[in-house]
């Protein structure tokens, strides 16, 4: 099965900053998606690099959790960029089975 890029933009780009309350596609928010078989990896980045990690946490993981729902996805990693805490917001992000 092949993997809509553009599936996998509109399911990750419809996903809401809980602050500003728009689409990461509205704010311009979603920078790249790589589709490798059945694996997906999104990068996006924030308004600020000082977004509160609790957010950032947040909007990361309903990235991960809505592409994932797309039939023939197997996983997607999500990758922030730019942002003072990124490493460790990844971290979160991406954790199986510990959220």
């Amino acid at each position: 099965m092949t993997i809509d890029v553009e599936a996998v933009r509109a399911a990750a780009g419809s996903t809401r900053d809980p602050e500003i309350r728009r689409s990461l596609a509205e704010m311009g928010l979603l920078d790249d998606v790589l589709v490798v078989g059945s694996d997906v990896t999104v990068h996006f980045h924030l308004t600020s690099p000082l977004c509160p990690s609790k957010f950032a946490t947040s909007i990361g993981q309903e990235i991960r959790k809505r592409v994932e729902a797309i039939p023939g996805v197997t996983s997607c990693a999500v990758v922030l960029r730019d942002h003072f805490l990124q490493a460790k917001i990844q971290e979160l992000i991406n954790a199986r089975g510990r959220q």
